[in-house]
C-alpha cells in the first residue's frame, strides 16, 4: 500500500524548508514572558530593582471584581499591569525601545513576529495572539497589535479574568 502523498512529501518539504533557512518557531517558553530579563511573575521589589520607581501609578476599577482595583505602573515606553495582586499580570509595550525576549518591538514589521513566533494561535484584528496554555491554572499570552503591517503594541503576560 502506498503511503499518503502528505507523508511522502513531508521529508522533501522539511529538507526544502531547512535549505531555505526556514524553520518552525519554538513553542512559547517561560523566558518569553519577561521584559529586560525580568519574569512577569516577579514581585514589586524585583521590578523596582530593575526598572526603578514608576514614573506614575494609576488605579482603575476592576470589571471582574470590586475587591481589588487594577493598578498600572507607568514607565517611559511601557507599563506594568497588575490585576489586584502583588505580582503583575503583564507588561504592555507601546513605544519603540523595549523588546520581547525573542527580539520583537514596537515599529518592527509584522512579518518579524511570524518569523520569531510562528503563525499566531489567534488573529482578531488588530491583534495577533500566541497562547501558552501549558499551565492550566494560568493562561499566558503574547498579544501583538498590528496596524499597516507594523507592530504597534505588545502585551506579554497573563489573561486577566
Amino acid at each position: 500500500m502506498r503511503p499518503p502523498a502528505r507523508r511522502a512529501a513531508a521529508p522533501w518539504l522539511a529538507a526544502l524548508l531547512t535549505a531555505c533557512g526556514a524553520r518552525p518557531a519554538p513553542p512559547l517558553m517561560p523566558d518569553d514572558f519577561t521584559l529586560q530579563g525580568v519574569p512577569v511573575e516577579s514581585d514589586s521589589a524585583e521590578l523596582r530593582l530593575t526598572f526603578g520607581a514608576p514614573d506614575s501609578v494609576t488605579l482603575s476599577d476592576n470589571p471582574f471584581t470590586s475587591d481589588a482595583p487594577l493598578a498600572t505602573w507607568h514607565y517611559d515606553g511601557f507599563e506594568i499591569r497588575f490585576a489586584g495582586e502583588s505580582t503583575p499580570a503583564g507588561y504592555l509595550v507601546s513605544e519603540p525601545g523595549e523588546r520581547t525576549a525573542r527580539g520583537i518591538g514596537v515599529g518592527d514589521p509584522a512579518r518579524l513576529a511570524i518569523r520569531l513566533y510562528g503563525e499566531p494561535d489567534a488573529r482578531h484584528a488588530p491583534s495577533w495572539t500566541w497562547i501558552d496554555d501549558a499551565d492550566p491554572t494560568t493562561l499566558r499570552v503574547i498579544d501583538v497589535v498590528i496596524a499597516a503591517d507594523t507592530v504597534r503594541r505588545l502585551y506579554i503576560g497573563r489573561v486577566v479574568n
